[in-house]
């Protein structure tokens, strides 16, 4: 729900104070980009995505029309046991995570089983299923576009979706391409546990991770971190969100989602963001050691990009104008992240 600016601001704001997450980043570049992780691969925000990963892995969240991406079992599966690595801490939880829809979602139970192993399709490492439908192969996520033996493949094998060397992109056939690996999934019946299995050590991350020079693996450390991060922000702001529309009485609809869409488009545009994440080689090498699930270089170029584009033009035209939410609502949510990063990363040290 919050968009790119907003997660930038976020980013930005936690850098900037000599907090618990300040102290311990090295890389701004990669916890910066860590901040865009959860929605590349969603394939909504990046063009040119060939396999969508479903938001419900990419963001450890129940399918739902607001979901809240449980941030602890990440911090269990990825941030603590590099915490514990690199020496910053023993990698323990301080306690439980943020509350949704009643449920503290504590580390422990099924976010630190241990790791199962990654699902083999033909031989291939594949990033494991979740709710029955069939995972792609890890090579196949991870590359963009694959490699053929002449230019013409090449260039044909570039094309996503359908379309033919030479065509324009369609946004209309980008979405219809991207949705279906997210829309089905409101009805299926969903277990929390049982998702998180799939989540363990999808591209055997650790061991990859483990072969890095120690200040690589502190880039990767800040880039996870990052994530988390995003996932964080996402949780309290899907939850509050979600209250909000309990307070007035009222359910998910389409007319409640342009309205609120509408308003988080205006906030976002009304922070004062500079910052964007550079694709260096070192920032290109780290997020293809990303431990949930490899980032291709092209994706990095995009991402990137996209990023510079919108700090470019993230202004207002005029004062918002908000038509769901409020001002005071904006503030306090986007207050409430900031301190939610700091004292969970502090007490998780």
């Amino acid at each position: 729900m919050p968009s790119w600016n907003i997660h930038i601001a976020h980013a930005e704001g936690l850098l900037a104070k000599d907090g618990p997450v300040a102290r311990v980043v090295r890389d701004r570049n990669a916890f910066l980009f860590g901040n865009l992780i959860p929605d590349i691969y969603v394939g909504y925000m990046v063009p040119g995505i060939v396999h969508p990963i479903p938001y419900r892995v990419t963001h450890f969240a129940k399918p739902e029309h607001i979901p809240k991406p449980r941030e602890a079992e990440f911090w269990a599966q990825y941030v603590a046991p590099m915490l514990s690595e690199l020496g910053i801490a023993n990698g323990c939880s301080g306690g439980g995570g943020i509350s949704t829809d009643g449920v503290v979602d504590a580390i422990g139970a099924a976010g630190s089983k241990s790791p199962e192993p990654s699902i083999a399709v033909d031989g291939i490492a594949a990033a494991p299923a979740a709710d029955g439908i069939a995972a792609a192969p890890a090579a196949a996520v991870i590359a963009a576009a694959p490699a053929t033996a002449s230019a013409a493949g090449e260039e044909a094998a570039a094309m996503p979706f359908g379309a033919k060397p030479g065509d324009a992109g369609s946004l209309a056939r980008e979405v219809a391409h991207v949705s279906p690996a997210h829309a089905p999934t409101y009805e299926l019946e969903f277990d929390p546990a049982h998702s998180a299995r799939f989540q363990e050590e999808a591209f055997d991350g650790a061991a990859r991770a483990s072969a890095l020079p120690a200040a690589a693996r502190h880039s990767l450390f800040d880039m996870v971190l990052g994530a988390w991060t995003h996932l964080l922000a996402d949780t309290i702001w899907n939850s509050r969100v979600s209250d909000y529309l309990d307070a007035l009485g009222e359910k998910p609809s389409k007319g409640f989602r342009i309205k609120k869409q509408g308003d988080f488009d205006q906030f976002g545009k009304s922070l004062a963001i500079d910052a964007f994440p550079a694709s260096t080689p070192g920032l290109i090498d780290t997020a293809a050691q990303f431990p949930q699930y490899a980032i291709d270089e092209r994706s990095v170029y995009f991402t990137c990009a996209i990023a510079h584009e919108i700090v470019r033009t993230n202004h207002l035209a005029a004062p918002a104008s908000y038509r769901l939410l409020t001002e005071e609502f904006f503030a306090a949510t986007f207050d409430e992240v900031q301190h939610a990063a700091e004292r969970l990363m502090g007490g998780r040290l």
